[in-house]
Parts: C-alpha cells; structure tokens; sequence
C-alpha cells in the first residue's frame, strides 16, 4: 500500500522531502542602523531578522538575547566591529556591527 502511495505522488509529480531538507539560506543587505546590517537569514526573511535588531535596545555585547527570543553571540571580530549569529530554533540570522 505504501509502495502504490508513493508511486502515485511520483506520476503526479510530487517529490518527498525528507525531513532533514537543508534549510533556505539567504543573503541581505538590510540596513538597520547607520552601524548595523543584517548579512543573512535562515527560515526567515530578511525583514524579519531587520525587524528583531530594530525591536532590541541594547548594547551589542558578546551574548544577549533581543525582545524576540533570538539569542546572538559574537562569531568574529572584536566588541567594535564584527559579526554576531543570533538564532531561535531552526531560524536564524548574521548581521554586521561596527562602531
């Protein structure tokens, strides 16, 4: 029966994806402040990840986690000037800081 079930998908042209599909990465350009830019997002727009960093009031330190749950964490560079991952379940999002 399972056999006949996927062999129908098959001729109807549907593909199964196996639930370990890689992500959908995507790169930005999205300018949140005069010193911050979202570089890249996954499962996500890059609106999305922009409208996060513009809801955080912080200080970007080494970790912090903004208003929406995305803990971020400094991947290269220094305190004034790098590039930090924040990631909340399968999404995720890079930006660029300098000071």
């Amino acid at each position: 029966m399972r056999k006949a079930i996927v062999i129908g998908l098959a001729a109807l042209g549907l593909a199964l994806v196996p639930a370990s599909a890689p992500a959908a990465v995507r790169s930005c350009s999205a300018a949140v402040d005069f010193n911050l830019r979202i570089t890249s997002a996954r499962n996500m727009t890059c609106g999305a990840a922009k409208f996060d960093m513009k809801r955080y009031r912080g200080s970007i330190r080494y970790r912090f986690t903004t208003p929406g749950g995305f803990v971020c964490t400094r991947s290269s560079g220094t305190s004034t000037s790098g590039t930090w991952r924040c990631a909340k379940g399968t999404r995720a999002y890079r930006f660029a800081f300098s000071d």
